[in-house]
């Protein structure tokens, strides 16, 4: 449920897989990052490491605590879709069937839209981090204990105008649920199963809130008028499905070949409508929160710095997205009252340092060498090819103007080219260009900001760092 703070600022059989992370299970197996009980690596759509502990495996149904607020996201996104909901839509919309909004308790959240609730900017007084969920004093205890949810949120003060502050709201979540019922005339698990679990073949399923006695002891029949289960924090799925969830939204709203969500909805869902700039609950920039899922910008110990966006749940449940790398890292826990280093210390010690990023039509642009400023590269890798092509402006000893052409293929995602000296070519003369081969180079990416070049000739060799001038790693690669 809670928002993890980083200490640093499809389905076989896991024998099948070569485990590329050397010491990682020993290390929690030991307890290095708590009580983990399952963590996945997907990279570029396949598993590169699985394994399981505590006596789970891959069968084993995990609570996912506020991951469910992603994935109600992904419902009201389907929603959307369909033209069933609008973003502009208010919960006088989606409530007057159930209360009378004009009362004094309600009227001042009637005009709370639905774009609002999916960013936690609705105004509504809530503060759920203060405390332990499971201190009584905690109002996501107290909505729990209540006769109806949705009166007992709808019932809260509130303290900013809607869209002008976030706030986190376990109890603001839940009022997607009624969303769901109203556009659909179905409960969210039933819209769930028919509309997104169904088409990625996720069969494994069970909604019940957390109770430290394990399942099948906390709350399935739901305190509302519709008696719809919580979109909040009560969705039960194994890890493997939870890995399905983060490769439908990497792959931008669209799972083996099938459209499930909008592009544009995942762009959206990933978009820092609340960020240092506009909140104090974001000190660091980079970070923030789009439609029910977080967004940071992450550091390795490499110095390589990545976006990440992740659905992130109470004790450590979380699905990680790294769209740089192609990466999708799902991690399972009852990491409730662990203090140590946890499963962002994991992602950044353990796995980012593994995994390099591969050459492709993101790179297409400028890039210059900082110490040499002035000189540098054009470079386009062609969308759907492995074709590279560059040029290269530099000078000679003599401070006369050197240009080379570069030209090559992506192999194992470096870009591996011949480099050609050009001569000739007088302007608008139509004089023919020659071109000689002086040599071989390779880029190589480092970051969506960085590369680095090295080149061997006769003359000399050697390796030029390179950043970015033009172009962004913002499109997905084809």
């Amino acid at each position: 449920m809670k928002r993890l703070l980083f200490v640093f600022a499809l389905l076989l059989s896991p024998s099948v897989f070569a485990q590329p992370f050397d010491g990682l299970s020993e290390a929690i197996e030991q307890g290095s990052f708590g009580n983990l009980k399952a963590v996945i690596i997907a990279q570029h759509g396949e598993i590169i490491y699985e394994d399981y502990f505590r006596g789970t495996q891959a069968d084993t149904l995990h609570q996912v605590q506020s991951v469910t607020k992603s994935v109600g996201s992904a419902l009201v996104g389907i929603a959307h879709r369909q033209g069933k909901i609008r973003l502009d839509q208010d919960l006088n919309y989606f409530f007057s069937g159930l209360y009378d909004m004009s009362q004094p308790e309600f009227q001042n959240k009637a005009g709370i839209t639905v774009e609002q609730i999916l960013q936690q900017r609705h105004g509504i007084e809530w503060d759920e981090d203060s405390t332990d969920y499971r201190d009584p004093l905690n109002p996501v205890g107290q909505m729990i204990e209540s006769e109806d949810w949705y009166r007992y949120v709808l019932g809260q003060p509130v303290d900013a105008v809607p869209g002008a502050k976030f706030s986190y709201s376990s109890g603001a979540s839940t009022l997607m649920s009624r969303m769901i019922r109203v556009a659909s005339g179905m409960g969210p698990d039933a819209f769930a199963m028919q509309q997104l679990f169904g088409p990625m073949a996720i069969e494994n399923v069970h909604w019940e809130i957390y109770s430290e006695q394990g399942m099948g002891t906390g709350i399935t029949d739901w305190p509302n008028p519709d008696d719809d289960v919580t979109l909040a924090f009560s969705l039960w799925l194994t890890a493997r499905d939870m890995l399905k969830i983060g490769q439908l939204y990497l792959d931008g709203g669209v799972y083996n070949g099938q459209r499930i969500l909008d592009e544009a909805w995942v762009d959206a869902s990933w978009t820092r409508y609340s960020h240092s700039g506009n909140s104090s609950y974001f000190p660091d920039p980079g970070w923030g929160h789009g439609y029910q899922w977080w967004i940071a910008r992450l550091g390795d110990l490499s110095g390589r710095e990545f976006s990440i966006y992740f659905a992130s749940g109470w004790g450590s449940q979380v699905i990680f997205i790294v769209p740089d790398l192609g990466l999708v890292v799902v991690t399972t826990a009852d990491n409730y009252d662990f203090g140590g280093p946890d499963v962002d210390a994991l992602l950044v010690t353990r796995i980012l340092p593994e995994l390099t990023l591969q050459l492709d039509s993101r790179f297409s642009g400028s890039w210059y060498d900082p110490a040499s400023d002035g000189q540098g590269f054009s470079m386009e890798v062609r969308a759907g090819s492995e074709t590279v092509v560059a040029y290269w402006y530099t000078y000679t000893a003599d401070g006369e103007k050197r240009w080379f052409v570069l030209q090559g293929e992506v192999i194992d995602g470096v870009g591996e080219v011949t480099i050609y000296q050009t001569s000739g070519g007088v302007f608008l003369q139509g004089d023919p260009v020659v071109r000689t081969v002086w040599g071989t180079g390779s880029f190589s990416a480092v970051d969506c900001r960085h590369m680095e070049f090295a080149f061997e000739s006769a003359e000399l060799s050697a390796s030029i760092p390179l950043t970015r001038i033009t172009g962004e790693c913002a499109q997905r690669p084809e």
